[in-house]
């Protein structure tokens, strides 16, 4: 027995050894295995628990649905001769702050005058500034619904854009008493400046069919099926081939042509166009729509000496404007501001958000804080972007308990591991310019911006009791490769004239991608 034991033992320790590699190798499949089953487990996506409130898309306006405009009395003071034609000759056109009159871009200011803060002074008041293309035009009736003071609104207007535009404004105008808030501003580029048709130029979208046009028709299909029915079997095939070849043409040059004017516009009542999808000359020609140029000429044109530049579909909470103005007064005293001081090299921070498909956005922190516990919203771009908008102290932001002011909650600075951080904030025409080179389709447009107030030691001041929400995020993943090339390059551009004008501040992360090119 004894020697049968010995015997297996020898045998065991051979085989062992043999293949000791292999049953190593075995284990640690296994093992990662498991691991990684363990870890999907974990962060499998499980449905919600709570009741959807709803599976539709959010619509800038809805609360005007059932309201019909005034046909008598319009709520903007357009200007230039507007909304009927543009009056050239007779306002001076600007070119684009930050590029000047080398830039591509040229801009015509106030199209659009808001009255309705005009008295105030530049003390009393707080400017939001957006920009936006014609398609994006009816988001400013959110904002103009819960902000408490001027609106400076870029529109981006190439050739027949401006014709679009024209035709939402004139009814958007017409419809909602605090447009009067809102001065428009419009830009272009120089080599398609922008056109208006007159009203008389309206083509009738409808046209019913006579009898008469019904009966000719006919007597052609007839003649046709004749002339088909007297060939032969040659000359037939030939006329097929022909047909085909015609066919053929016809839909190649259906699918080329390009829209050259601009789509009449139908409104049932003051809450949109019927049609959402709005044919647009930026996207017929496949232009790239130039952010940068809008934000600088949004906030150049603002009249007060804080401003906050956001985008136009960043809907704010109640009250921001005024809780802002009373933080700074408190902050900095009633005679320093009539004095017209204010922060040196500091920003003050808004925390942005969105909420999921199917919601609504909230105006007041306790609605906010309850849709993120219940995974009905969070914080901006966290599914797509995480690092963008994750601010400093965003846990103890939601925490804190709410309140009816705006006040600071803690000082950060754009350093790292807060390097890739684009937040909006509340800031002056001190901050530098927007870089104009960069696109929105090319990504990252705000990056340049925010690593230059690293570099300049600015204070990111982040706010509590106060946001800025977004509705649902568009799924739309499509994406322009050209454009983000070009970003890139020009980026890599911008950094290497940082390295020329300012010291190094490792923290900043100015290092990121750089590459000169010419």
């Amino acid at each position: 027995m004894s020697r049968c034991l010995r015997v297996c033992g020898a045998y065991s320790y051979r085989l062992t050894r043999r293949h000791s590699t292999l049953l190593l190798f075995i284990s640690f499949v296994v093992t990662l295995t498991v691991i990684f089953h363990l870890y999907a487990f974990k962060h499998h996506e499980r449905p919600h628990a709570y009741a959807q409130i709803g599976d539709f898309e959010y619509k800038p306006g809805a609360f005007l649905r059932g309201r019909q405009p005034n046909e008598n009395k319009s709520y903007c003071e357009f200007n230039y001769g507007l909304p009927q034609y543009i009056n050239w000759g007779t306002f001076p056109i600007f070119s684009s702050p930050e590029s000047g009159i080398t830039g591509p871009y040229r801009v015509i200011y106030n199209a659009i005058r808001g009255t309705e803060y005009a008295n105030d002074t530049k003390y009393d008041a707080v400017t939001y500034a957006t920009q936006a293309t014609p398609e994006f035009i009816y988001h400013i009736v959110e904002i103009a619904k819960y902000w408490d003071g001027p609106i400076s609104l870029a529109l981006y207007v190439p050739n027949y854009d401006m014709d679009v535009s024209v035709q939402i404004l004139n009814h958007i105008c017409s419809c909602y008493p605090a447009m009067s808030k809102v001065s428009v501003h419009l830009f272009y580029p120089k080599r398609y400046p922008p056109k208006i048709r007159k009203p008389e130029d309206f083509i009738p979208t409808t046209v019913i069919p006579t009898v008469a046009v019904n009966i000719s028709s006919d007597v052609i299909l007839k003649n046709k099926l004749d002339n088909y029915r007297n060939l032969d079997r040659k000359s037939r095939a030939e006329y097929v081939q022909w047909v085909r070849k015609r066919k053929i043409e016809r839909m190649m040059v259906k699918v080329n042509k390009k829209q050259e004017s601009a789509p009449n516009l139908h409104f049932a009542d003051c809450s949109g166009p019927e049609v959402s999808d709005i044919p647009t000359f930026r996207r017929e020609h496949k232009m790239i729509y130039p952010i940068n140029v809008g934000r600088n000429i949004a906030r150049n044109a603002s009249k007060t000496d804080y401003f906050i530049v956001s985008d136009i579909e960043m809907v704010p909470s109640f009250g921001l404007a005024p809780k802002f103005l009373r933080m700074v007064r408190k902050l900095m005293g009633d005679k320093k501001r009539d004095e017209g001081c204010i922060f040196a090299k500091t920003v003050f921070v808004v925390p942005l958000f969105e909420v999921e498909r199917g919601e609504d956005i909230p105006h007041d922190k306790d609605t906010l804080v309850n849709m993120i516990i219940s995974n009905r919203a969070m914080y901006f771009h966290q599914k797509i972007c995480s690092h963008c908008q994750r601010f400093p102290g965003l846990q103890t932001w939601l925490l804190r308990s709410p309140h009816n002011t705006l006040e600071p909650m803690l000082i950060a600075r754009r350093e790292y591991p807060y390097h890739r951080w684009e937040p909006l904030y509340f800031g002056t025409n001190k901050e530098p310019w927007y870089s104009e080179m960069l696109s929105w389709d090319g990504r990252q447009d705000k990056m340049t911006q925010m690593l230059e107030l690293c570099l300049q030691d600015y204070r990111m001041v982040v706010l509590d009791g106060g946001f800025l929400c977004h509705a649902a995020a568009n799924k739309n993943t499509s994406q322009n490769a050209r454009a983000q090339y070009l970003n890139r390059q020009r980026y890599q551009n911008i950094i290497a004239s940082f390295k020329e004008k300012y010291p190094d501040r490792p923290k900043c992360k100015i290092s990121w991608g750089c590459k000169h090119t010419t």
